[in-house]
């Protein structure tokens, strides 16, 4: 008897973990949950094991909407472009007009620099639903980085300006006449500028040359060398240093430089300014910027200062600026401590041209308040 009883032993074992893993296999985990691991997944940048889960997943799964839609923005995350496309291509066959489907494509298109045909998609997708958020941040994006490539194509930028100030006092008004050609043969810019001032019933002309990078590394420098011939107020030599980097916060850019500047002044010596300054780029094409600026001229106590400024859109092609400074400012080789406030619009008349204007307001420590209008226009081609 006793084998018969070892039979039947085994036969109970057998039983039991039939018994026991029945209801373990109704318990399959679903395609919404096989999404949400895999997004977790994917938004801590483990992007190789969210898509081994989906594909460990049995076909049915595997083919669900959710599971297929959280496998081609993975995809897309992960750069593999070409197979994200093709996933959303499959998507769009199964699943014809979902909107979700067509927002997350057209940002796949964004992303590989195909305008036009994101433009398309998320255009499609806000024709039959005005509302969809995610759609018009993705248009406004996609016009914005088009125009920018514009831009980039463009070789030469000429800037053209002149202002005029008015005082408190009886002293007789300044302007100034500016022109500004900058040409990218690679990957650095060159310009020349030169400037035509009148001020205290004289009249100086200054000279600058200089070079800046023009690549997308995190790093980018630009120098300038200026000269006034027959300098009566304006310095004599100048040259001015600037280096800096971005780094991605979070989503958001944030760009620090160091610039360092020495004017020598016939009569009035040599005067140098160090400026450490960070600018942040927000979303939106919100601007915010700060800096610092340290003097020091020989014979007199260095001065500090900042100045703080903001840009943001106000609608579409007008964007407004504006800022406060408390700083010391050299005019005619004499630093002294001023407080400014000051605004301006520009306005994009086409993707090649820009208007700007701007005001502001002087104060001069115990000497002079001067109020200061500019206008220039901006071209590129």
């Amino acid at each position: 008897m006793q084998p018969k009883t070892k039979k039947l032993r085994t036969a109970s074992i057998i039983g039991f973990f039939i018994a026991l893993t029945g209801p373990l296999s109704a318990m399959a985990v679903s395609p919404g949950d096989v999404s949400k691991q895999a997004m977790d997944l994917a938004a801590a940048n483990n992007f190789t094991q969210a898509l081994a889960l989906i594909s460990s997943q049995d076909i049915e799964t595997q083919n669900s909407y959710e599971v297929k839609f959280t496998q081609a923005r993975i995809l897309a995350w992960d750069n593999q472009y070409d197979a994200a496309a093709q996933a959303y291509e499959s998507l769009l066959a199964d699943f014809p007009g979902n909107p979700d489907i067509q927002n997350g494509y057209g940002y796949l298109e964004y992303y590989r620099g195909n305008y036009d045909r994101a433009e398309i998609l998320l255009s499609e997708v806000l024709a039959k639903y005005p509302g969809y958020e995610d759609a018009q941040i993705g248009l406004k994006r996609v016009r914005d980085a088009r125009a920018d490539a514009k831009r980039k194509e463009k070789r030469w930028r000429l800037d053209v300006n002149g202002g005029t100030s008015s005082f408190n006092t009886d002293m007789a008004g300044w302007n100034y006449q500016s022109a500004r050609v900058e040409h990218i043969p690679g990957n650095i810019a060159l310009h020349t500028d030169v400037t035509r001032y009148e001020r205290f019933d004289q009249i100086d002309t200054q000279i600058t040359v200089g070079a800046r990078s023009n690549t997308n590394n995190s790093w980018d420098w630009q120098i300038a060398a200026g000269t006034t011939p027959s300098a009566d107020f304006r310095p004599k030599l100048t040259g001015a240093a600037r280096i800096g980097k971005s780094v991605d916060v979070n989503g958001t850019i944030i760009h620090g430089s160091l610039g360092y500047q020495i004017d020598d002044y016939t009569t009035a010596g040599t005067i140098h300014q160090l400026s450490p300054q960070v600018v942040a780029y927000l979303d939106d094409d919100v601007v915010l910027s700060g800096r610092l600026m340290h003097v020091m001229q020989n014979g007199e106590d260095d001065q500090t200062g900042f100045m703080l400024s903001g840009s943001a859109p106000v609608v579409d092609r007008l964007s407004a600026r504006i800022g406060y400074a408390n700083a010391p400012e050299a005019i005619n080789g004499r630093v002294i401590n001023t407080e400014s406030v000051f605004g301006g619009l520009s306005y994009q008349l086409t993707d090649s041209l820009d208007i700007h204007a701007t005001y502001s307001r002087d104060d001069r420590e115990n000497t002079y308040v001067r109020d200061a209008v500019n206008v220039g226009i901006t071209t590129r081609y």
